[in-house]
């Protein structure tokens, strides 16, 4: 792959209906989720300090956790278009479904890991998930679990620690600076709070799904380069 954000750009412009039907079956009861129980959370959870609460942990938590399931169905759609494989929304919700467990836990182990990083200051929590980041991408490319996926995982992770953290920053940042900006500007219109519930869920649907793939073509462009790396280190 010569240009990974080219290419996603052009995946997800010609075939946004199957990533519509994506985000509708997947991505839309994952936010859903997301808000109700952080909402939840926040309002059963004392406030002892007005800056900093306990449930802000548990945010971050359920944040991480959806975040890395989320990704999974756009990594196997992206890798089915680059290889070719038809039916590829067929095949997508069949590994989505056959991985998910092995996921979960995973995403799991890997949000405690995160946020425990992201409680004693927010750069730990960062380069924990940049390190394990590949591994779920890895899984649904080779259709495997996350566990033998792992060491592949980590070596991509490794080695292109800083591009991914830096990827990652730069999404959220920008993500999380629009979000704001269109947030407010409803608020000047309405103060429905399911309003902005509704815009920021929106926003979330079509910017999450294009940085996934993204990320995804950008890992299938470094493991080709490790693999012809590899294969003219044995020759």
């Amino acid at each position: 792959m010569r240009n990974p954000l080219k290419y996603t750009w052009h995946l997800y412009t010609s075939q946004f209906e199957k990533i519509l039907l994506l985000m509708v079956l997947t991505t839309l009861p994952l936010l859903l989720l997301h808000s109700y129980t952080t909402n939840y959370i926040y309002a059963i959870t004392p406030t002892i300090n007005p800056v900093y609460s306990v449930a802000d942990i548990y945010y971050a938590l359920i944040t991480i956790l959806l975040f890395i399931i989320a990704q999974t169905p756009y990594v196997r759609f992206v890798f089915n278009e680059y290889i070719g494989k038809e039916p590829n929304l067929g095949n997508t919700f069949y590994v989505f479904l056959v991985n998910g467990f092995t996921v979960f836990v995973f995403a799991l182990l890997a949000a405690l890991v995160s946020t425990i990083g992201f409680t004693l200051f927010v750069l730990p929590g960062l380069a924990v998930l940049a390190l394990l980041f590949p591994v779920p991408y890895i899984s649904m490319f080779d259709e495997k679990s996350t566990w033998k996926s792992f060491k592949e995982g980590i070596r991509i992770g490794k080695k292109h620690f800083w591009k991914l953290l830096l990827v990652l920053l730069v999404t959220g940042l920008l993500e999380g600076i629009f979000g704001v900006v269109v947030v407010a500007q409803i608020f000047k219109i309405t103060n429905s709070f399911a309003a902005q519930i509704l815009t920021q869920m929106t926003l979330n649907l079509l910017i999450f799904p294009f940085v996934v793939m993204y990320i995804t073509s950008l890992i299938i462009k470094w493991r080709e380069s490790q693999e012809v790396l590899e294969m003219h280190g044995e020759s």
